[in-house]
């Protein structure tokens, strides 16, 4: 039976509209059913040529009893980041907070009234990679907001702080120096896995924006140029 994304135009929130998960779309239905529930919200965000996405679907999303965990204990919500490049900017800027990187899927654990409290990205099906399983994520999650609220208040407030915008932004806040550009390419470049490709170990996710970042420059900066179209080209 089609979830509440069934009506949706988005082609990604499509492919998970026949998912036993009862996913819903952001939006005010989805928001107020957690408030009326007072049930935690599990936000999925990822995009349709996304191929980690597509794995936890078919992995995690397909799977009966994974779904039924999910839905007795959260509201699920499924979101496009290219439909919504600003829930997914708020919440991208959560994830690395809490983990030390970002990637899609990204899956973050919020409160009621929207503060993050647990993120990740791609969860496998059993344990690998040092990686818990999606399974136990959930019922650590659940198990926490049952038995212990309070920390949970604790991490949302403290990871709210953390994203939310100052009231008075400094000066020169926005300004980066040609010298902090060139050292961020030269960093990347110098971490680049020559081997494997990306960046950092396994599992690895497409770094869209480093490599939007990565051709950007290359218009600009020709002492780099060669190495830059090498990296982002590398297959």
């Amino acid at each position: 039976m089609p979830n509440h994304l069934v009506s949706e135009n988005s082609p990604y929130l499509l492919q998970h509209a026949n998912n036993p998960v009862n996913w819903y779309a952001w939006g005010e239905e989805a928001l107020t059913k957690a408030r009326l529930e007072n049930k935690p919200i599990f936000l999925s965000v990822g995009y349709a040529a996304c191929h980690w996405c597509h794995r936890m679907r078919e992995e995690s999303f397909e799977d009966p009893e994974t779904a039924i965990l999910m839905n007795q204990e959260f509201i699920s919500i499924k979101v496009d980041r290219e439909e919504r490049p600003d829930v997914d900017g708020i919440y991208m800027q959560a994830t690395v907070a809490m983990t030390g990187s970002g990637g899609w899927p990204m899956s973050v654990f919020l409160t009621p009234d929207l503060r993050p409290f647990f993120a990740g990205t791609y969860f496998p099906p059993v344990r690998r990679h040092n990686m818990p399983s999606f399974k136990e994520v959930l019922s650590s999650i659940a198990n926490a907001w049952h038995e212990d609220v309070q920390e949970v208040d604790r991490v949302g407030n403290q990871v709210l702080e953390h994203i939310r915008p100052p009231l008075h932004k400094p000066e020169n806040r926005n300004e980066i120096t040609t010298d902090a550009l060139e050292a961020a390419i030269k960093n990347l470049l110098e971490s680049y896995d020559w081997g494997y490709g990306g960046w950092g170990a396994a599992p690895k996710f497409p770094q869209s924006m480093t490599i939007e970042f990565l051709l950007h420059r290359a218009t600009t900066d020709t002492t780099q140029r060669e190495q830059i179209i090498k990296a982002v080209t590398h297959v």
